[in-house]
């Protein structure tokens, strides 16, 4: 699921006009996709954006924090039901690996000096919304993947597809433009 998810976040991203790579390798980690794009006054702008999609999930987005993990037994994708701030300590250090780890900001800068970077959620299905409050309160953007397939239905002749979701969202599209109307 993971991968026809990113394909179709690049296209969503391709036909908006920014230049994407998909999963940027640094070491152990992975930065699952960069876009890039020119605006007014020759400036660029960058989303890192990360991709999990689920629509049934059993676990949270974030992992627990090695603090937690010291104080019980538990594996770090445990399932188990976490206290509030459990929550917030897990999902604050979430968007610190995922987005504001110092190793994927060099990488971003070295590949693109002087970009002003924004970060980029999308997700469907999350099995506690709190996480989705504390991540969009550390300033990360949050995308609903209902409304990039929305996007993506909408067929546009002018459309540009550079990734292999276009032909994942030319499914979307056609699916959307032949299913009979609720009754």
């Amino acid at each position: 699921m993971a991968l026809l998810g990113e394909s179709l976040v690049e296209e969503w991203l391709n036909r908006n006009g920014f230049f994407t790579i998909l999963g940027v390798k640094h070491g152990v980690g992975e930065m699952d996709l960069l876009a890039v794009r020119p605006v007014q006054n020759g400036q660029i702008i960058g989303w890192p954006v990360e991709v999990q999609i689920s629509f049934r999930p059993i676990g949270y987005i974030a992992k627990l924090t090695r603090d937690i993990l010291g104080e019980s037994k538990r594996s770090p994708r445990s399932v188990v039901k976490r206290t509030p701030e459990h929550i917030e300590s897990c999902a604050r250090q979430w968007v610190e690996d995922k987005f504001r780890d110092s190793r994927k900001t060099r990488l971003r800068d070295r590949l693109w000096p002087d970009v002003r970077w924004e970060f980029h959620f999308v997700h469907a299905v999350v099995k506690d919304p709190h996480e989705l409050e504390i991540i969009a309160n550390e300033g990360i953007i949050l995308h609903p993947f209902h409304e990039v397939l929305s996007t993506l239905a909408q067929r546009d002749a002018q459309s540009f597809s550079g990734s292999a979701g276009g032909d994942l969202a030319e499914i979307v599209s056609y699916y959307k433009s032949h299913k009979e109307p609720a009754e």
